[in-house]
């Protein structure tokens, strides 16, 4: 260790530059520490630059400015059941959950809000009420006494609800203004430690091979991606078939490598922020360019390999993505591993120009993974051919024999379902979410059409039309980025396997096991990433110098 040529030498190094990464620089910084960034790319902001890019903070100051009260304990017992409904026990002082994984929730509830004041405070970031106000995706359970007012929004220049873009943005300017060195194409491949197992640096890979050495006098933070383009992680430690996602194509895992190479401790490797994707755009590249948040319109479903509805369709997309993953004992298979978007036309004029159609091509657009029919039979025969030309790329996943009946039938069942106003099968429309997003976000209707407007009991079901054209799109499980790693404690240290935190190490957002790991609400990736991201960085600055030796 004594022998390392350092390239350079700062208080705390932090390592991404995406919302985790920049919450920690920017705090450490702001508490007078040196800071140097790191970033694999070839640009700053990671995923979050893809994202919706607003957190979920619960007791935010725009609840507390209205006069909402956020209790704390009402918030926690809805957090406990909500990411670990296995163990909930209201009964329970700490509702079910051990003490290691209920602290940690009780960080999230006491930093959130405390970070989101900060970034404002020092200029970092200015934060709105996300507009508009709409519900957690646990959407109905009595323990969510909140509803709605935990998102916030990064602003835009216009002081309105912003995106990731802002928010990245914002935080990039300020890094920028205070000085900050951020070394893009550095790719971290080592933590370096000293003899006491302390970390006092990383080494970093550029793209030509060369080798730098950059010393952390007090501490290493992690702030970096996921594993979602690691194809050997995907493989073995997601719940099933996983083609891709939103994330950016760097997110390939190094820190699970580089944590279990200074004895980390590894969790939560099976989960993700899950979200569907377009089978075709992901079997091309695995970084897509989007997810599908809701899929688009009332005159459209989600069937199997059998031509059967398996989901309601409204609900949101973590939950929805995975019933790709239901495995059949007895069939043995994978029955939802692909499920087939079928809409209609009026679906196309009337939904197509809405602000999130995507996958759906706008009017008067095409897209070569869209398929097509002049009528059910039509498109059904062009869907089994479709699979067919797939086949060497999707494994044994087919269509089965009598999904051209049976499409028909669901249709029929769903047109009757859309007439009556009630979904039988799957409750769609049935709760605000649904609702909600249908009506305020994904769909707007355009009024220039031909078509009628939904005027129908239920606005998220309308009955298909009675002649074609028709569609459909193949849609996969995907994520916009898993969410294990190493696993930290309330302080974002990165524990060892005997639970013991490793001197000078820290982690937040999707490289770590995540804190609150199951998509309550919008905003809980990013709400994860700058409220851990913040305390990793008060307690890097915090840090006494470690020697090299």
């Amino acid at each position: 260790m004594e022998n390392i040529k350092w390239d350079s030498e700062v208080d705390v190094i932090v390592v991404g530059t995406g919302a985790a990464g920049s919450a920690a620089a920017s705090v450490a910084f702001s508490k007078g520490s040196s800071v140097l960034m790191l970033e694999k790319g070839k640009m700053v902001g990671g995923t979050t630059m893809k994202s919706g890019g607003q957190p979920w903070i619960p007791n935010n100051v725009f609840l507390r400015n209205q006069g909402t009260v956020d209790d704390r304990q009402d918030c926690l017992k809805f957090m406990a059941r909500g990411n670990y409904p296995q163990l909930y026990d209201p009964t329970n002082p700490h509702f079910g959950l051990m003490d290691q994984e209920y602290s940690l929730l009780e960080a999230y509830y006491d930093n959130g809000y405390k970070a989101i004041d900060y970034f404002m405070k020092i200029g970092a970031c200015q934060f709105v009420l996300s507009q508009p106000v709409l519900p957690d995706y646990v959407d109905h359970v009595p323990e969510n006494k909140v509803l709605r007012g935990r998102l916030v929004a990064p602003a835009n220049p216009q002081g309105m609800t912003g995106f990731g873009i802002d928010l990245i943005k914002q935080f990039s300017k300020w890094i920028k203004d205070h000085g900050i060195p951020v070394l893009l194409n550095h790719r971290a491949r080592r933590i370096l430690l000293n003899d006491r197992r302390e970390a006092v640096g990383v080494s970093a890979e550029l793209p030509d091979g060369t080798v730098k050495n950059f010393r952390a006098k007090k501490a290493v933070v992690f702030g970096c991606g996921g594993f979602t383009h690691n194809r050997d992680l995907i493989l073995h430690f997601q719940k099933g078939p996983t083609f891709g996602g939103c994330a950016v194509i760097t997110n390939t895992g190094d820190l699970v490598y580089m944590g279990q190479a200074v004895g980390a401790q590894l969790s939560n490797m099976n989960c993700a922020w899950n979200a569907e994707i377009p089978l075709e755009p992901a079997l091309e590249l695995s970084s897509t360019p989007d997810d599908i948040w809701q899929p688009l319109g009332d005159s459209m479903i989600l069937v199997n390999k059998y031509g059967k509805r398996v989901v309601n369709e409204k609900r949101n997309y973590n939950d929805r993505t995975k019933v790709h993953f239901y495995w059949d004992p007895v069939e043995q298979e994978y029955p939802n591993q692909i499920l087939c978007m079928i809409y209609d036309q009026r679906t196309v004029d009337v939904y197509g120009d809405s602000p999130e159609p995507y996958p759906v091509p706008p009017p008067g657009t095409k897209e070569n993974y869209v398929i097509e029919g002049k009528d059910w039979d039509d498109l059904s025969r062009n869907i089994r051919q479709r699979v067919a030309e797939l086949a060497p790329r999707i494994g044994s996943w087919r269509l089965a024999e009598g999904f051209e009946e049976n499409l028909k039938q669901t249709v029929l069942r769903f047109n009757q379902f859309a007439n009556r106003g009630i979904d039988e099968d799957f409750q769609r429309g049935g709760f605000p979410y649904d609702v909600e997003w249908h009506t305020q976000i994904f769909s707007i209707p355009s009024k220039d059409t031909k078509w009628p407007e939904n005027d129908r009991p239920n606005p998220t079901m309308y009955p298909f039309t009675a002649s074609g054209p028709y569609y459909c799109i193949l849609i996969a499980g995907g994520t916009l980025d898993t969410n294990g790693g190493p696993r930290i404690d309330p302080g974002a240290h990165i524990l060892d396997t005997e639970n013991r935190p490793i001197p000078g190490l820290y982690g937040a957002g999707n490289c770590i096991a995540a804190p609150m790991p199951n998509y309550i609400a919008g905003g809980a990736t990013l709400g994860n990433a700058l409220t851990f991201g913040y305390v990793a960085g008060l307690n890097a600055a915090e840090e006494k110098v470690k020697e090299i030796a």
